[in-house]
């Protein structure tokens, strides 16, 4: 068996490309919430403050992950010039959603368009969401029986869902649907 440490079986690093490109729809994307938090409605006609404004929170997060994509790109730019840009294209992945990946993505955007907002509390699509996502996603040891795995995905469900509302609703002072 191998360790995680001498790398054997691990996939390729990601070449110096693949990095900026990805890196460039990130910074883009971190843009475009930044800028649509900031247009957001302050609230300033009924004494609202910056610590109170709906969109501070997803101003933070878009700075993040701007930083994060500027990182990547830093990154990318000292590999590609010690090994090239196309160092490890030979051996990279392409682009390409994996069924894994799609599945993921179908979740998401469940919970966003028919989950939440949609006649369920939020708590409870958020609930049914996490659940459906750690059972669909979380690998369990072998020889662990199904209603082990529904008991341990409902249980984070829940506990998610009500650890993000009581957030939202009590520090965020945000009403949820």
């Amino acid at each position: 068996m191998t360790s995680p440490q001498d790398g054997a079986g691990a996939p390729p690093p990601a070449s110096p490309r693949s990095d900026a490109i990805v890196a460039a729809c990130a910074l883009a994307f971190g843009a475009l919430v930044v800028a649509l938090s900031w247009r957001m409605d302050r609230f300033e006609a009924q004494e609202g403050t910056t610590w109170t404004a709906p969109g501070l929170w997803p101003g933070i997060v878009g700075l993040v992950l701007a930083a994060l994509a500027i990182f990547l790109a830093w990154r990318a730019w000292t590999r590609a010039a010690s090994i090239g840009w196309d160092a490890a294209e030979a051996s990279d992945t392409p682009l390409v959603p994996t069924p894994r990946f799609a599945a993921a993505a179908a979740l998401f955007f469940v919970y966003a368009l028919a989950l939440v907002g949609r006649g369920l509390p939020f708590w409870l699509g958020t609930a049914l969401f996490v659940s459906a996502y750690v059972y669909a996603f979380h690998d369990e040891p072998a020889g662990r029986s199904r209603l082990r795995r529904i008991a341990l995905a409902l249980t984070i469900g829940l506990a998610t869902a009500l650890v993000v509302s009581l957030v939202f609703e009590r520090v965020f002072l945000v009403r949820l649907p």
